[in-house]
């Protein structure tokens, strides 16, 4: 009875065991966290999550999206993407060592400790682009599993690299330097026995046609990144480390309700919309909505309880001298629950064509980001005030979002596409989720 259930909802064996993969991944990088709160102190961990966020930004950028584009090019087209893809993560681990060094030595901190910072940061940052790539390598084959397995084996190395070492150095290079080995191994778990540096002709022809990827979707995701971060690199770089691990443990349990049910749900709720949008699309807004409010109750209840408890359990679990995270959680709690509401249906707009829109907000949404925090600087603000400003900044952009996405649902018959007018996507793929 419950597969006949499951395959009538569409749902494969194969799916609930990846999605139970991933969800292990993300519980075991949540235990990881607990133990390394407490043998580490704030200010180390501070400065290991605004590096290893840097490191995020930019290995997640460097293959410009090339990597994407791979999953739907043809066999030829898809050698040469990847190949590049994985070239640009190296030359950008690579980047990222050379300017920490030098930017060190120019604020005149340049020392042996700051030395092993950097080349960890580079390390770091060219593993988290190349499992990247390696990722839309194995997505393409459509070995779904082996991406689930290779995220539990990066949790579970760089878990037990980070706890196991803090016995013998607790500095942020070795934190940096464990969570790199971490995704190394996920790296060498996706290698495939075919090799991508095989030569083929024309590449710089592959890469024109591709192109789009490049001017489009790369400097998108890199204003999304930039956003979602900017919190914790302001944290580190004007008000201290501790303040920075406050916020990155905040933000890393909140994240936890939209790891495990986000990422689920988005395909299940964006495909019922992309459905009425083909053969309903008068019925396509009610169905946004349906999903949104969905959405919303589910957030609120998980994300207050959350808050809640780490409020009650934050001492006891992190260690008195992480207190602060808990009242960091509470401000930003509005925030992850618009986040968790509307971040599984945000490819509406592009899924619309409304692609010009969805650039609009996500420029709009990173200047409110900034926004939020000058007063901060300036002195204005309080950095808990700017958090909560930041919080209440994200709930309007997020709500922005829900107004233009059912305006685009609009459930006036939509006009018929002249002959020859592409309907769907250049690629067939659907586009990808605004965290």
């Amino acid at each position: 009875m419950i597969g006949l259930r499951r395959r009538s909802l569409g749902i494969s064996a194969d799916r609930v065991r990846v999605a139970l993969i991933l969800a292990m991944a993300q519980l075991l990088n949540l235990v990881a966290m607990m133990l390394v709160a407490r043998l580490y102190p704030p200010s180390v961990f501070g400065r290991y999550a605004t590096l290893a966020a840097v490191a995020a930004l930019i290995g997640g950028v460097s293959a410009l999206r090339l990597d994407v584009a791979a999953t739907t090019a043809i066999a030829g087209d898809a050698r040469v993407l990847l190949r590049t893809a994985m070239r640009l993560n190296a030359a950008a681990g690579a980047g990222a060592s050379v300017a920490g060094i030098l930017w060190c030595a120019v604020l005149g901190n340049l020392d042996r400790v700051r030395f092993l910072e950097m080349l960890a940061l580079g390390a770091l940052t060219a593993t988290v682009g190349i499992s990247g790539t390696l990722t839309y390598a194995r997505v393409r084959d459509r070995k779904y599993g082996l991406v689930a397995w290779a995220k539990l084996l990066t949790a579970f190395a760089q878990g037990a690299l980070q706890v196991g070492l803090g016995s013998v150095s607790r500095t942020p290079a070795m934190l940096l330097a464990a969570t790199a080995v971490g995704y190394g191994a996920a790296v060498l778990l996706l290698r495939s026995k075919r090799s991508t540096a095989d030569g083929v002709a024309g590449a710089r022809d592959v890469l024109r046609r591709h192109r789009g990827f490049m001017v489009a979707s790369a400097p998108a995701s890199l204003i999304n990144g930039l956003t979602m971060n900017l919190p914790l690199f302001f944290a580190g770089a004007f008000v201290g480390s501790a303040a920075a691990a406050d916020l990155a443990v905040a933000l890393r349990v909140g994240a936890l309700p939209s790891a495990l049910f986000g990422q689920a749900l988005m395909p299940v709720l964006y495909g019922e919309i992309a459905h009425q949008l083909r053969h309903a699309p008068a019925r396509a807004r009610a169905t946004y909505d349906r999903a949104l409010l969905g959405l919303l109750l589910a957030g609120g209840v998980l994300l207050t309880g959350l808050s809640f408890a780490v409020y009650l359990a934050a001492p006891k679990v992190f260690g008195p001298q992480w207190s602060g995270a808990s009242s960091m959680l509470a401000l930003l709690t509005p925030f992850l629950i618009s986040q968790f509401a509307v971040a599984p249906l945000s490819q509406t707009l592009s899924g619309v064509g409304r692609n010009r829109q969805q650039l609009m907000w996500d420029l709009a949404r990173f200047s409110v980001t900034v926004a939020a925090f000058l007063p901060v600087l300036s002195g204005w603000l309080s950095w808990q005030e700017g958090i909560a400003l930041f919080s209440i900044a994200m709930v309007v952009s997020y709500a922005a979002h829900v107004l233009l996405s059912r305006a685009a649902l609009h459930p006036a018959p939509l006009p018929a596409a002249p002959v020859g007018t592409r309907t769907s996507a250049p690629n067939g793929r659907l586009p990808e989720p605004v965290s």
